[in-house]
This record gives structure tokens, sequence and C-alpha cells, in this order.
């Protein structure tokens, strides 16, 4: 679960099941504490954070929890936020414990005309225009399917994701190098600025993922809880 130093106290208390761990995005940008685990310990991209947003953590739960040692890794791994979550019940662990299931995704978003709608809104195009050079250039499949992906009206928003520990590591490898290319491509470039673009692109990266692979991939979805 990422938190941040300038997160809103919520209003209401909860008792948080002990499956789900704080982890603190954008550690190494400020001393103040929320949480007892950094993103700024290990290999980190905690500095990019005005970018990435929670992408820092899910790449500190890649790098240091995935590919430390995977002899001793939980089967699944995931990424939610302090408010938001993924509605994954008491009941619902056994089932998910079977093995069946490699992916748990919110329900996706309804954008019309289509997806380019959220592009519109939260990415600049110049920004998208580097997102899908990066594609072209790296995952030429990927990028094959753009327009097939892009057309349709649904999106997997918040970068919330439970997956099975190699179904992550994989999207993982896939999607950071990617995004290390857009910065490279955007103008201004990544180093230079500070506008959460990189975790907007990312929501949109993991929806090209996960549709393209939804035949290959046992995927199944759940509706997301608010807390207040």
């Amino acid at each position: 679960m990422a938190k941040f130093c300038k997160d809103k106290p919520l209003m209401n208390m909860y008792d948080l099941p002990d499956w789900i761990i704080p982890i603190q995005a954008g550690a190494v940008l400020t001393a103040e504490r929320v949480c007892s685990l950094l993103d700024n310990s290990g290999r980190n991209i905690s500095c990019k954070n005005a970018n990435y947003c929670e992408l820092t953590v899910l790449y500190w739960i890649w790098k240091n929890q995935i590919c430390k040692n995977t002899d001793i890794c939980a089967r699944y791994y995931g990424l939610f936020h302090y408010r938001r979550f993924l509605d994954i019940r008491e009941e619902d662990i056994k089932y998910i414990n079977e093995g069946s299931i490699d992916v748990i995704l919110p329900f996706p978003t309804v954008h019309e005309p289509d997806i380019c709608e959220h592009h519109e809104r939260y990415i600049c195009s110049s920004d998208w225009d580097a997102a899908k050079q990066a594609l072209k250039e790296l995952q030429p499949e990927y990028y094959a399917a753009y327009d097939n992906i892009f057309s349709g009206k649904y999106l997997y928003n918040y970068n919330m994701i439970i997956a099975k520990t190699e179904v992550l590591k994989k999207y993982c490898e896939w999607l950071f190098p990617i995004l290390e290319r857009v910065e490279e491509l955007s103008v201004p470039k990544g180093s230079e600025r500070a506008d959460r673009y990189i975790g907007y692109i990312g929501e949109s990266l993991l929806t090209l993922y996960f549709m393209h692979n939804e035949n290959r991939l046992n995927i199944v979805h759940t509706g997301k809880i608010m807390l207040t």
C-alpha cells in the first residue's frame, strides 16, 4: 500500500488485514516518515516519485521483493493506495490461494468516445507521442496492438493490481523500461519536471498490457473501496 507524506488524513479509522503492508512513496524526497518501510531502500527510483507517483513503490516491490530471492517470495504481490483498495475480503483469500487466478484488477472505467479521452485529460499529446514511440522501439508487438486496445472504452485506472509473483515480475520487466524511455523522449525530459505524467501513462500501459494478454492470463475483476 503506497503512502505519501502529503496524504490527507483519513476521517475514519480502519483495521487493515496483515497482508496489506504500507510503504512510503517518495521517501528520499522528505525527512518526514509516515510508515516504517520506505521506497528509498535497496534498489529504487524513489527520487522519481513526483513523476512516477505510486509506481516508485511498485518498482521497489519488483526489485527488492520479487527479484531479491524468488525462493522465499510470496505467491502473490500487488499494489494499493492509502485510501484506494481492491475489494478483497477474507472469504476471497482461500479462493485466491487455490492458485488459478493470475491477475486481479479493478473493474475498468468507461470513457467516451474511447479511452483516448483519458489521455486528453491527463496526458499531453507530446507525452503520449513519446509513449507510443517508446512502445514502437521496445515492444513492437504491443505497439501493433495499440489501435485496437485504445479504440475501446475501457481503462484500468489507479495502477492497482494483485498478481502471481511471476506475472507481476514479467509485467514490471515490460513496464519500467518503457517508462524510462518515455522520460528520455518527452519534452521536457522527465528529470526536468514533476507533474505525475509517468503515473498517468502507467495506467494506460497497464491497460494495454493486460488487455493484450487477456487470452493468455486468467484475469478476474473486483470493485474498489475508497476509504474516507
